[in-house]
């Protein structure tokens, strides 16, 4: 990637039962009770209950999971610590 590229990766949680996300570039693996890949920001995790990949585009980079979604988990890129979707905000 150049540096006048952005990158891009969204996540759309509708009521805790369906989650749009692009910028994925990998599905590393996958449970009814976790979903691991990687997005163009780095790891991230999706953990919940039945659990179930409705769609992924390889080419789109876009992701649509349904179930029970109870968090999403970021992972630094240096250390490989789970990070939470709002530990930023939390300082």
């Amino acid at each position: 990637m150049n540096g006048t590229e952005s990158v891009n990766q969204d996540v759309r949680l509708f009521s805790r039962k369906r989650m749009e996300l692009t910028g994925i570039e990998e599905v590393e693996s996958f449970t009814e009770n976790s979903i691991e890949m990687r997005s163009s920001l780095g790891p991230l995790s999706v953990e919940g209950e039945g659990l179930k990949i409705e769609r992924f585009s390889t080419e789109k980079g876009e992701l649509l999971i349904n179930g029970k979604i109870d968090s999403i988990w970021y992972y630094s890129s240096e250390t490989n610590e789970k990070r939470g979707f709002f530990s930023r905000f939390m300082k």
